[in-house]
């Protein structure tokens, strides 16, 4: 009897110690968006998306969020094959990622329903160069097992911080435009599901 029951002790605390103090949070792709307007002809704004994100939120707070170029959807088809090839060049930069440290306790102790705004310092690479940025962010949780991310306020990424001005140039020309805005306004909600 003494000896079952040391057993079921041992056991007991042994199954405690294998459960992770937080869980990784998985990214949901299909209701997660992240837009960019692009401004042209000095008077024309439009809403251009990614379709295919990635990402996760570590024990340990690290947050990275992959970009699909690829995915690009800017309504007009033979405009996607052309920021595609001439702006993004996704033969030799397929991708684009963010990586954000959170404070891992700070989102632990998050209550459902409730949010922070934090201005945090994030890193961003994009077409073979990485820069150090930041942001007010807002991160809620909204379900026991669901946190959002969302900018507080509009984010503004200019194109000749990640090489892409010349891009830009001859997306103008080929467009037959007379000026395109080298820089564009980032928006997005992005929702991380908790892992098991």
């Amino acid at each position: 009897m003494k000896l079952s029951l040391k057993f079921l002790v041992v056991g007991t605390i042994l199954g405690l110690l294998s459960i992770p103090a937080h869980a990784e949070w998985q990214l949901n792709n299909s209701d997660s968006s992240l837009y960019y307007v692009t401004s042209k002809a000095a008077a024309i704004s439009e809403i251009n998306t990614f379709t295919n994100l990635s990402g996760a939120i570590s024990d340990d707070g690290t947050a990275t969020l992959e970009i699909d170029l690829a995915s690009v959807d800017t309504a007009i088809e033979i405009r996607d094959q052309r920021v595609r090839d001439i702006l993004f060049e996704i033969q030799e930069y397929p991708t684009a990622s963010i990586t954000i440290e959170i404070d891992s306790s700070a989102l632990a102790n998050l209550a459902t329903g409730s949010y922070s705004i934090t201005n945090y310092d994030y890193s961003l690479s994009l077409h073979g160069m990485t820069a150090e940025l930041n942001a007010d962010l807002r991160l809620s949780k909204t379900s026991d097992s669901r946190i959002e991310i969302q900018p507080a306020q509009p984010i503004i990424i200019g194109a000749g911080l990640f090489g892409l001005a010349a891009g830009v140039e001859a997306l103008r020309e080929v467009a037959g435009l007379p000026s395109i805005n080298p820089n564009v306004v980032v928006d997005f909600s992005l929702s991380f599901d908790e892992g098991m």
